[in-house]
């Protein structure tokens, strides 16, 4: 938004957001295998996983965050509910996912409710009914046929909190409400929510957290004692025998084809699967526990696939369960992988960025610190400590962090993949701490004294001593020499760091300063406080003063001096025109206040942090959308890092020995395979005399075989001579014979004779002719003819 009337010429686009609201009820939503949608300050994420891009629905101007959260069943619709201001009415706007583009805006106004909040909402089976869930102090179901923006129907449910409602799947008319001691079905008609019969039996009252529809008449319920309830037709059914029941929370369930899943306390996600046993109407098959996050599982939401299972936990941080692979998925082991990176899980204190590489640090009081790259907006590195976190500094090298623990100050070296304490000071709970612009010293806030010291010696320099309570915000001029302070006495200080004297000074008892930070030619002191005024400085005087309508508490200049950035308690960014005018940009950020604010270096980006745990990257354009990086001379990012000696000794101590095993793998790898070539060449030789024998046997039992069939044929030629000549020897000799023949008789048998004898002969000689004789073939030729 902007001041009316203003004409600012510059913006702040979300680029990143990292961080989640967790708190919500039902609050992450795949969109497609590869897009989740969910929650994060004051806007609702709608992150490409494989493209790791991210785009935003920011809040409405006049809203004061985000209250719920639906998505339609064809995934291509998003409502969203914010909370209004006191006085006004709860709203719900419907978006497109696809184009980000809002389709309407419905308002409590229309059933004329007080309530400015909408607790939860579901749309039905078409995606063309949406019911929302009025908060207090009215709880009143509103059913609306969203299109036309008209007021379906509309029912009061009780004075105790509801925490879901949602439409039966395969039923559109038919809703079903849980919440704290309520658990009823209704029937939805034109202008009327008409309850359906149903009861919980004999069963005490509880507080019924959720619900999931498993078919067209089944529910299951999940307490807030751990225990799961199975309805049917509205009908208490059966408390299933699995169910945790272990006096914890269930604060999700999410149904997929085989049954469901549920998120309890100490991250446990609990599988339960449809069972043939008549006794219990579902088993449960696994339990996964999230390793190092023993906190509730506030959301729960399958893929559309069902492959994947995404978890949102109490502490802000996001896994995925591979869903498909559970059968086979050991328990004991740790199964989840965080869907893109960590976040913080408490509000976050402290923020920085460094000049040679493209590094954020932050800590938070969840006791972490975390650096991060906002080129390849990935997390870089992440620790957590012992001791919450109140303030860190990055040295302008990259190399190095300084961060205020509860119990001391501690200088750390930024390693590869760790980040390591090299010196400790007894400073406790430093809620301000910075390197100089140089780097070559740092200042910290000791209560309402200030010290300075070396970054190389650690020698306490000096001590910067006059506010006489506690110190809220330092600044180093840009050459070093002067540091600017202010606190909650009212009180404006700039230090001479030549003799630790104050230079100048402005006291005004009735503000309670937050931020104060100086022009990069030190003329000019500009401070925020507690009175609504954002006041200009210079030599001990207030020149102006801007009423800026809100608490800021966190305020930087750009580099080029043609921006001030403003962090407010309502968790907005401001973007003020330089030299100041009183015009201002105001664009949604967080939902809840800044606590810091930083520009990077070339004035690209704007970082933010929140109570609320997000941490923003903001890229800072003109009016033509074009980025505002100051133009210089180019300087690439670092690329060196630290590693300790011991580190890298330790590193080639252990390259060395895997190099060595390696070489021994590879030795013991040769020696096998000419053992093994040796073998099989034996083998071989073996096989191949073995079978050089057998051929030889084989031709021998051949010669033979053939031997054979000659004689054979031998035998058989001298039996059919023989034949022959006993033939002709029976022509010549008849057994009765005329006295008087005829000529022509004597004639025919005379030729039956010769013809058997000359047959008889011509195989005689046929058989007894040596096969080698040359006039084998001529002699075989006249037998044949004969």
């Amino acid at each position: 938004g902007r001041r009316p009337g203003s004409s600012f010429t510059m913006e702040l686009v979300p680029a990143q957001v990292f961080g989640v609201r967790a708190s919500l009820k039902d609050h992450i939503w795949y969109i497609n295998e590869q897009t989740v949608l969910y929650p994060a300050g004051s806007h609702v994420v709608v992150s490409s996983l494989d493209q790791k891009l991210q785009r935003f629905i920011p809040c409405t101007e006049r809203s004061e965050g985000i209250t719920a959260i639906a998505v339609s069943p064809n995934r291509k619709l998003v409502a969203v509910a914010e909370l209004a201001p006191d006085g006004e009415p709860a709203t719900a706007t419907v978006y497109d996912v696809a184009t980000l583009k809002r389709k309407k805006v419905l308002s409590a106004a229309a059933a004329n409710l007080a309530t400015r909040e909408f607790a939860c909402m579901a749309f039905s089976a078409d995606s063309k009914g949406l019911i929302t869930q009025g908060g207090s102090p009215d709880w009143t179901l509103l059913h609306w046929h969203w299109e036309k923006g008209k007021l379906g129907a509309a029912s009061k449910q009780s004075t105790a909190p509801i925490f879901q409602c949602s439409f039966n799947p395969y039923d559109s008319s038919v809703v079903c409400v849980t919440g704290d001691g309520v658990c009823r079905f209704m029937r939805v008609t034109d202008q009327l929510l008409k309850p359906l019969p149903g009861a919980m039996g004999k069963r005490e009252p509880q507080g019924y957290l959720c619900h999931a529809w498993l078919s067209e008449d089944r529910v299951v319920v999940a307490t807030d004692a751990g225990d799961l309830l199975v309805l049917e037709a509205g009908e208490l059914k059966a408390a299933l025998n699995s169910a945790p029941a272990d006096g914890a929370p269930i604060d999700s369930i999410a149904a997929y084809s085989k049954g469901f899943v549920c998120g309890a306390d100490d991250g446990m996600v609990y599988v339960y699967e449809k069972s043939e046993d008549g006794k219990e109407f579902y088993k449960r098959t696994k339990s996964f526990r999230v390793e190092g996050n023993p906190v509730r599982v506030m959301s729960l939401a399958t893929s559309p696939s069902e492959e994947q299972l995404v978890c949102s936990l109490e502490n802000a941080q996001i896994f995925v369960l591979p869903l498909s692979n559970v059968e086979i998925l050991k328990e004991e082991e740790m199964n989840f992988e965080l869907l893109t990176h960590s976040f913080h899980g408490r509000a976050i204190t402290g923020l920085d960025t460094c000049v040679r590489k493209p590094l954020v640090a932050t800590c938070s009081m969840d006791k972490s610190v975390r650096i991060w790259n906002y080129q390849d907006m990935t997390t870089d590195i992440h620790k957590t400590f012992n001791e919450e976190v109140y303030s860190v500094s990055f040295h302008p090298s990259g190399l190095h962090v300084l961060a205020g623990f509860a119990d001391k100050l501690r200088l750390m070296n930024v390693l590869i993949d760790d980040i390591r304490t090299y010196k400790e000071f007894a400073v406790k709970a430093c809620r301000e701490c910075q390197f100089s612009n140089g780097g070559q010293s740092f200042a910290a806030v000791n209560g309402n004294s200030i010290q300075i010291y070396s970054s190389y010696t650690c020698e306490n320099l000096g001590n910067l001593r006059g506010h006489s309570s506690k110190v809220r915000s330092i600044c180093w001029t840009r050459d070093d020499s002067r540091l600017v302070s202010c606190g909650m006495d009212g009180a404006v200080y700039e230090w001479q760091l030549r003799d630790f004297k104050r230079a100048s000074e402005n006291v005004l008892k009735l503000c309670s300063y937050t931020c104060a930070v100086c022009t990069p030619d030190s003329r000019l002191i500009y401070a925020v406080g507690t009175d609504l005024k954002l006041k200009e400085i210079a030599e001990s005087n207030i020149n102006r003063d801007f009423d800026t309508g809100a608490i800021i508490n966190q305020i930087a200049l750009s580099n080029s001096g043609r921006v001030l950035f403003a962090g407010t308690e309502a968790g907005t960014l401001r973007l003020y025109r330089f030299p100041l005018t009183g015009e201002y940009a105001e664009v949604r950020a967080h939902s809840a206040p800044v606590t810091r604010l930083r520009v990077s270096p070339d004035d690209a980006f704007v970082f933010s942090v929140a109570e609320d745990a997000s941490f923003f990257v903001f890229d800072l354009r003109d009016k033509d959308g074009r980025s505002a990086q100051l133009v210089r001379e180019s300087v690439a990012f670092a690329e060196e890092t630290l590693v300790t000696r011991s580190d890298l000794e330790e590193k080639t101590q252990a390259m060395a020995e895997l190099k060595q095993k390696v070489e021994e793998l590879t030795m013991q790898g040769e020696y096998q395979l000419r053992l093994k070539d040796m073998t099989y060449s034996e083998k071989l030789k073996e096989a191949s005399d073995h079978f050089n024998a057998e051929l030889e046997e084989a031709k021998r039992e051949y010669d033979m075989l053939m031997q054979s069939r000659d004689t054979l044929e031998v035998v058989t030629l001298s039996s059919h001579s023989c034949h022959l000549l006993s033939l002709a020897r029976h022509k010549a000799l008849p057994t009765s014979t005329p006295t008087n023949p005829p000529p022509a008789a004597l004639a025919a048998r005379h030729l039956d004779l010769t013809t058997c004898i000359t047959a008889a002969c011509v195989l005689h000689a046929y058989i007894c002719l040596p096969l080698t004789c040359p006039s084998i073939g001529r002699v075989r030729g006249q037998a044949e003819a004969a």
